[in-house]
């Protein structure tokens, strides 16, 4: 199937239940939703409300309860300074704060979340940021553009090197060198502007929705992990969750954030 087929499928499986008609004994008609075969008075499947809304304004956050990291102070990169995750049904959201004093260059800021789908080490990799090297997917764009906040419809990325390998193998044929170019995403498995992603920031603060259904190959659990970083020139300068550099972590790595599905 095209990444195009796929895609329609996703809109048609995530749009309203269409309903259908069943006549009964007696002559009388009882309209039904063919998603859950329930009678339209009984139906719930338009009943989903979206906890966050990706709009700047941080105040629904306050009605969920998200799982949390914060900076610690003796992390080699700091620059993120909270990091903020909920995962319902259909989406992961993600809120962060940042240290606007370390992020001086706006005009094109790579901001990259990494995902460990499945919540198995037997799956995913890069273990460069992070103590747990089994993210299978990593999301890319900006999150400032031209000194603005952007959008954040970003692309997406699956892991091509060995389990819990490191290095940047994002993309098909890395592992042997193959170059790719704007005319194929980047190696990309969905390129900027699929509307996969959607973000929105207000001050040092940057919200995320990630759809859950658009990420292509991807076998959610109930739990997953996250991790996040945000760049100057193409290099870290804050990641989440992060530890205390010691002689033992030189690097400072901690493991993602752990998110488990709200219920």
């Amino acid at each position: 199937m095209t990444i195009a087929a796929m895609l329609a499928a996703v809109m048609v499986s995530f749009s309203s239940c269409k309903k259908d008609e069943k006549p009964q004994g007696g002559g009388n008609t009882v309209v039904t939703c063919p998603d859950c075969g329930q009678p339209e008075d009984d139906c719930t499947c338009n009943d989903y409300v979206q906890a966050i809304t990706i709009d700047g304004n941080f105040d629904d956050w306050a009605a969920v309860t998200p799982a949390v990291a914060t900076c610690n102070p003796d992390a080699k990169y700091t620059a993120l300074t909270t990091l903020k995750a909920y995962m319902d049904d259909f989406y992961v959201f993600l809120y962060v704060e940042f240290d606007e004093d370390e992020i001086v260059d706006r005009a094109w800021t790579p901001f990259h979340v990494y995902m460990n789908a499945d919540n198995s080490d037997a799956t995913g990799g890069f273990g460069d940021q992070w103590s747990d090297a089994n993210a299978e997917f990593m999301f890319e764009t900006a999150i400032f553009g031209s000194d603005a906040f952007t959008t954040w419809d970003a692309a997406l990325f699956k892991w091509w090197g060995d389990v819990g390998g490191s290095g940047w193998l994002w993309t098909e044929g890395s592992v042997a060198g193959f170059e790719h170019s704007s005319d194929d995403n980047w190696g990309a498995l969905l390129g900027e502007g699929s509307g996969i992603t959607m973000g929105a920031g207000n001050g040092n603060a940057f919200e995320i929705s990630i759809l859950k259904e658009m990420v292509l190959g991807a076998e959610f659990a109930e739990t997953i992990g996250v991790g996040v970083d945000i760049q100057q020139s193409w290099s870290s300068v804050g990641v989440l969750p992060n530890a205390a550099v010691t002689d033992d972590n030189t690097n400072g790595l901690a493991p993602k954030l752990v998110v488990n599905l709200a219920k």
